[in-house]
């Protein structure tokens, strides 16, 4: 369903821009575009957002990869330190 008629954005839209990362309607705004021609869609893109932000959830992720220390030295070994997978998708806006 089209929440923002004028920029053409869609539930679906709204939905994978918050699991992405956007975490508030200046999120929304600055990657799609909602809330800046007419305004009318502000309500509906909040209330979907709160929506969005209540829903439960998902279950953890696989344990974190660990990683060998990749030099060798001379010296004792250095703890390997556990990494996280990076995200698929990189998400951030800049507030001007």
């Amino acid at each position: 369903m089209y929440v923002c008629m004028c920029k053409s954005v869609s539930d679906h839209q709204i939905r994978q821009a918050v699991e992405q990362g956007a975490r508030g309607f200046g999120d929304l705004s600055v990657r799609l575009g909602v809330g800046i021609d007419c305004g009318k869609c502000v309500e509906g893109v909040n209330a979907l957002l709160q929506e969005c932000r209540s829903a439960p959830a998902p279950p953890p992720s696989a344990p974190a990869e660990v990683v060998p220390n990749p030099s060798p030295s001379t010296a004792a070994p250095a703890p390997t330190v556990p990494r996280e997978p990076a995200p698929a998708h990189a998400w951030f806006a800049i507030d001007l």
